[in-house]
């Protein structure tokens, strides 16, 4: 049986005394579209930037495809195919969208983009006409979906994104949800942190719950959601499926 793609046991981070994360364990299966979800301040963030390699954990192991990468840095996790989005994207503005993913690339790996790799991820995320675009003169969609083309022209195997619909219209969280799963049909794992739940829902096949920096609730998204105390963490006893 092959390994996860990703697996954490029992990490823990603080920030002086307080703990941020608490011993949080989780396993994401090689091709799965994964959710990480919770309230406000549940952790969610800062799990990614300990998984990547942003910051270190104080306790606990993280995995990556078997190997054992608990400290490392994030461009070293880069290298090795795990590679992640932010909140706000991180474009290179005066660009091209070619020339974006061709620095994103060079500035990870010392293997040049090649024309073939740059068409495909064009492809996969609907970015081919706007190739020679501009980066600052595109819609907010559009950025949103260069900043994860960056991130998978590193060679990413496994990708976390970090609220990618946030502040999108309806039409282009649709886009964004086809192109995520397109990304996972050629075989990129995925964990997605978001606070659009019904975009989540309809994306995932499974999904874990933070509160407070403890691991709560681990399953399908359709039962993790109607889990007491899941509800009680996001809404204080209100129905999470009519949110």
């Amino acid at each position: 049986m092959s390994p996860p793609a990703l697996s954490l046991t029992g990490v823990t981070k603080k920030f002086g005394q307080t703990e941020i994360i608490r011993g949080v364990s989780m396993n994401v299966a090689a091709g799965e579209r994964h959710a990480l979800i919770g309230p406000n301040g549940a952790g969610k963030t800062t799990l990614f930037n300990v998984i990547t390699g942003f910051v270190r954990p104080v306790a606990g192991r993280i995995s990556f495809r078997g190997q054992d990468v608990t400290g490392y840095l994030a461009h070293r996790l880069v290298r090795l195919g795990l590679a992640r989005t932010f909140q706000g994207a991180r474009i290179f503005s005066n660009m091209s969208i070619a020339e974006c993913l061709a620095v994103a690339r060079r500035r990870r790996t010392a293997d040049a983009l090649s024309a073939a790799e740059l068409d495909e991820i064009l492809a996969l995320l609907d970015l081919e006409k706007y190739m020679s675009e501009q980066a600052s003169t595109l819609p907010s969609g559009l950025i949103r979906l260069l900043g994860i083309a960056m991130a998978l022209s590193t060679g990413a195997r496994l990708l976390l994104l970090d609220e990618p619909a946030a502040g999108l219209s309806a039409e282009e969280t649709e886009v964004l949800q086809r192109s995520i799963r397109r990304l996972n049909q050629v075989g990129v794992t995925l964990v997605v942190v978001d606070h659009n739940l019904q975009f989540l829902m309809g994306l995932v096949s499974r999904a874990i719950v933070l509160d407070a920096g403890r691991l709560i609730a681990d399953g399908p998204p359709g039962v993790v959601t109607t889990e007491p105390r899941v509800i009680e963490a996001y809404i204080g006893g209100a129905d999470l499926a009519e949110d």
